[in-house]
């Protein structure tokens, strides 16, 4: 059951008069000072979902969502091993939920599609910061309604810091020498914000378009999101002139990585630095060069082998183009500035491929094999789609794993797992490029190609709520390119309604058939097994001999259960088991 209801969100089928139309207007804009989302901290930190509106164009009014605003959201300011409490109150129409993308976090936290926050309620997770230092976002994660709310608005940035971050010389003057970049490229059409068009024509940074912000003559550190719905962008300068990638989506690399052209795809983050000293009165831009993205990648030229192209594809001139998303000029130094490039960072620490206890495999494919599918899906992930339902994966408490994507789609995809950051093993067998070595949440799988990384799920189990994986195309993701896992301690799995658990083998199971102890002699006993979302899976009677008892399940899907137990004087007892076949 989808507690969304039936949405049914079509794609919109092409405007080619209305865009032409549309991009000839908007070609000569003046530029927009670019806008510094604010900044909230602390130990309570209240966010309120709402409608508004929003100018675009000049004189052009859409309806927006924002967060404590019109448009995006604060800027989130945490440290590493503070307790804080998010207070997420929606005023909508709309079902929603806030995840917390890149916190390491206990699922009934984490934000995912079953924290859901109705209408004129407040969600207020808790947590202890754990993460390392980063830049992390927040936005809503309804099945089904991803795409429609972060389009129209909802997102914000989230900024981590700890000991290791603040004992180097890096800029951190938020708005002044740390700027944050939330990249984005909308679709607006008659006057309204539009989802699954490739109509996306509208370039905008923290909300402006043709955005324009004044960098001192030093050190300065840009935080770049890409938080666009599925738009990739392959970022440089206009001069050509070297950055430095000094941090990946979980946090910073051991030393910086001099490059002049990075791809980043929706979801992923990257710290930069560029050395402006000695550029006071020059001018560039942030660019993204996305003539130079290969044809597997939705923002080239070109999606796919040429037998099929995404509806309006060919009519959205910022496919296969370059185009800028800011322009900076370069001003005075801060008397305090940073002024030279670090040599290192923070150790990174990767996990030895040799650790992994278990490697998982993970399919990717669309769910109708025709040219048109292959390029546009749906997708399903092992022959999945994304069922409310369903436990996909079950990970045992402490295991540290390898998960293998393999792409058979002419489309690549970003995967975002939850729960943990990972290191990328390889893609396509070849080792990562340089600046992805170091902690990820978004792993890159490309059309007919594979990618392999590792980690490790060492804080939380629940064997209730689920994480999710996913693809960060937002309308992959909503039309099922999604899996959900448990994370399950075995062992300790919840609490017993009595002090005497009953002791259940095997356990885990890969059959149905489990043998149950309890020291309660000869009689009979009410069974009933509970599947993690609190729904009876099988109820039946046992009989007990010598305190023990053979329970023969129906066939069931894998995942964890609770089973219950009464004995005929309605005592009560509790244990967890988890069938994995």
């Amino acid at each position: 059951m989808n507690p969304y209801g039936n949405l049914n969100m079509e794609r919109t089928p092409p405007f080619k008069l209305i865009l032409l139309a549309f991009l000839v207007c908007g070609v000569a804009q003046a530029q927009t000072p670019l806008p510094i989302p604010d900044t909230l901290s602390g130990s309570v930190i209240d966010l309120t979902m709402q409608e508004a509106t929003w100018e675009f164009h000049p004189g052009e009014v859409v309806n927006s969502y924002g967060y404590n605003g019109s448009l995006l959201g604060p800027t989130l300011i945490l440290n590493q091993g503070q307790a804080v409490t998010l207070n997420v109150t929606n005023t909508m129409p709309d079902l929603t939920t806030t995840h917390w993308h890149g916190l390491h976090v206990s699922a009934a936290n984490d934000g995912g599609p079953h924290s859901l926050i109705y209408p004129n309620t407040t969600w207020s997770p808790s947590f202890t910061v754990l993460d390392r230092a980063s830049t992390f976002w927040y936005h809503p994660h309804g099945h089904g309604l991803t795409d429609f709310q972060v389009s129209m608005g909802l997102a914000g940035m989230i900024i981590v810091r700890d000991a290791q971050e603040a004992a180097l010389d890096l800029p951190r003057a938020y708005g002044v020498d740390d700027i944050p970049l939330v990249l984005q490229t909308k679709a607006i059409v008659g006057g309204q914000i539009m989802l699954h068009t490739g109509l996306d024509s509208v370039v905008v940074v923290n909300g402006v378009r043709n955005a324009w912000k004044e960098l001192p003559a030093q050190v300065v550190r840009l935080r770049c999101l890409n938080g666009s719905s599925e738009r990739a962008m392959r970022l440089g300068f206009s001069n050509n002139m070297p950055f430095h990638v000094i941090g990946t989506d979980g946090g910073l690399l051991a030393a910086p990585v001099p490059l002049t052209r990075l791809q980043l795809m929706p979801g992923e983050r990257v710290e930069l630095l560029l050395d402006l000293g000695g550029m006071q009165g020059q001018a560039m831009q942030l660019m993204a060069y996305n003539s130079e993205l290969p044809d597997d990648i939705i923002g080239a030229a070109e999606v796919g082998n040429g037998m099929a192209t995404l509806d309006g594809y060919d009519d959205n001139a910022l496919n296969g183009a370059d185009f800028a998303l800011v322009s900076f000029t370069v001003g005075a130094p801060l008397a305090n500035g940073t002024f030279q490039l670090p040599t290192a960072l923070v150790p990174v620490n990767a996990i030895p491929e040799l650790d992994a206890d278990v490697t998982r495999t993970f399919l990717v494919e669309p769910q109708f094999m025709s040219p048109m599918e292959m390029i546009e899906g749906p997708f399903t992930i092992n022959g999945a789609l994304m069922d409310m339902d369903s436990i996909n994966v079950v990970v045992p408490l402490g295991s540290t794993e390898i998960w293998s994507f393999t792409n058979n789609t002419m489309v690549g995809h970003p995967i975002h797992i939850h729960d943990i950051q990972f290191n990328i093993l390889d893609r396509n067998g070849a080792a990562p490029e340089p600046w992805e070595t170091g902690w990820k949440d978004v792993v890159f799988v490309p059309a007919q190609g594979s990618a392999r990384v590792i980690t490790r799920f060492e804080d939380f189990a629940d064997p209730d709520m689920p994480y999710m994986y996913h693809c960060h195309l937002l309308m992959h993701e909503d039309e099922g390119m999604m899996g959900q896992f448990l994370v399950v301690d075995p062992t300790s799995m919840g609490e017993a309604l009595n002090p005497v658990r009953p002791v259940v083998w095997p356990n885990p199971s890969s059959t149905e058939h489990l043998v149950v102890s309890l020291p309660i002699g000869d009689g009979p006993a009410e069974l009933r097994l509970y599947d993690a979302l609190g729904r009876v899976a099988y109820a039946g009677r046992t009989a007990f001999t010598a305190g023990k008892a053979r329970v023969d399940l129906p066939p069931l899907a894998d995942g964890a259960y609770q089973l219950r137990i009464a004995d005929q004087r309605g005592t009560p007892y509790a244990a967890h088991i988890v069938l994995q076949h």
